[in-house]
């Protein structure tokens, strides 16, 4: 690809990667929600902030000494107090100081607990969309978010790794603009896997973590090729597991290369034959699928009968002549096996026979030629 689409193809995840931590950012359920009640925090705190409070005593003005005047026959009489201080004595202190008591403290009033609305008006791009989201859309589109946010990394990382390497084709386009999408429609698939196979029936958001489902969101859309194999793994599993196709070939998993070992040739019988083919073999050997195929010296021989431990076959016509050649075993999987110098191509029958037959004329001719003095003599006579 030439530089400047490679450029338009980073802009593209670049800008849709900041789409995505937005929505994130505006999405993310604030306080998160938790089994705890909401209000019960909230309260012992406020307890044991007014048992740790100690109030001060405030000191109170002394009283000021007064005459108290009675009119008791036209008298005044001092109170005690004066009068011990017109005596050069001091005060009673009952007199001078009251009693004190501590001021009863206010408590003060408890702030409603803060707790999620369902639904909440959510505003997006200053006000301009505002939609109404409940708690369970809200916890579906955080999965969504963080599914597209694990494939965007994955897309971004493989862009630079094929630059880098100058190995950025046009194929791989489809590839980055597709892969958002399909790592957010995983996600929410393995949401509802876990959500339904792991989870109460009566299990609301208020007993989930959101961040336990975000971050499984966000492996499922940066590492979506082993998550779908362990989704198909989960499928078999369930379901009966169907035959290979002709024309497709998927990728095996753990467990279909674990079912499935390589096959194994032990003998080959006959070891030789014609190069002309068109002769009958039977190979001995183990893991043999039903749909097995055989080459012979690089050409493919018909298979007649395969069970998993003998095939039968009808050899090619040799494409190099006489010699000797390997034997190559392949199963439907893609497994395989080659016995090295295996099998044996003779010279044929026929030109055989010609060759024999030629030689066979020539030393008639030979004789014919000969003259009876020319014969060499023995005391046997004539050899």
């Amino acid at each position: 690809m030439e530089p400047r689409y490679i450029v338009a193809v980073g802009l593209y995840l670049v800008l849709l990667s900041i789409l995505v931590l937005y929505g994130l950012l505006k999405i993310w359920p604030y306080p998160t929600p938790s089994g705890e009640p909401k209000d019960t925090i909230q309260t012992q705190a406020d307890t044991s902030q007014a048992s740790n409070t100690v109030a001060s005593p405030t000191a109170s003005p002394s009283p000021t000494a007064q005459a108290s005047p009675t009119a008791t026959q036209g008298q005044t009489t001092p109170t005690p107090v004066v009068a011990a201080a017109a005596q050069g004595g001091a005060p009673p202190a009952a007199a001078l100081t009251p009693a004190q008591t501590p001021p009863t403290p206010t408590p003060k009033p408890t702030p409603a607990p803060k707790s999620i609305q369902d639904p909440e008006v959510i505003h997006f791009f200053g006000g301009y969309f505002k939609p109404t989201v409940y708690l369970e859309t809200r916890l579906l589109l955080l999965v969504m978010l963080a599914g597209a946010l694990g494939s965007l990394m994955h897309a971004l990382r493989s862009l630079y790794w094929y630059t880098g390497n100058r190995e950025m084709v046009w194929s791989w386009v489809a590839f980055y603009l597709l892969l958002p999408f399909t790592g957010a429609m995983l996600a929410v698939i393995f949401y509802l896997v876990v959500r339904g196979g792991f989870f109460s029936p009566q299990a609301s958001t208020e007993t989930t973590s959101p961040f336990g489902f975000a971050a499984l969101s966000a492996l499922v859309g940066l590492f979506s090729q082993p998550a779908t194999l362990k989704l198909k793994d989960i499928a078999e599993t369930i379901f009966t597991k169907p035959a290979p196709g002709a024309d497709t070939k998927p990728q095996p998993t753990e467990k279909d290369e674990a079912a499935t070992p390589a096959p194994t040739v032990t003998l080959i019988a006959p070891a030789s034959g014609s190069a002309a083919g068109e002769e009958k073999v039977v190979i001995t050997g183990t893991d043999f699928s039903t749909d097995v195929k055989v080459e012979i010296g690089g050409v493919p021989a018909e298979v007649t009968s395969s069970t998993s431990t003998t095939i039968e076959a009808t050899t090619p016509k040799s494409a190099t002549g006489p010699g000797v050649v390997d034997v190559k075993v392949t199963n439907s999987d893609g497994t395989n096996v080659t016995l090295a110098q295996g099998y044996t191509y003779a010279v044929a029958d026929s030109d055989a026979g010609g060759a024999a037959a030629d030689e066979l004329d020539g030393h008639e001719a030979v004789e014919a030629d000969t003259a009876d003095e020319d014969l060499p003599i023995t005391e046997g006579g004539v050899e």
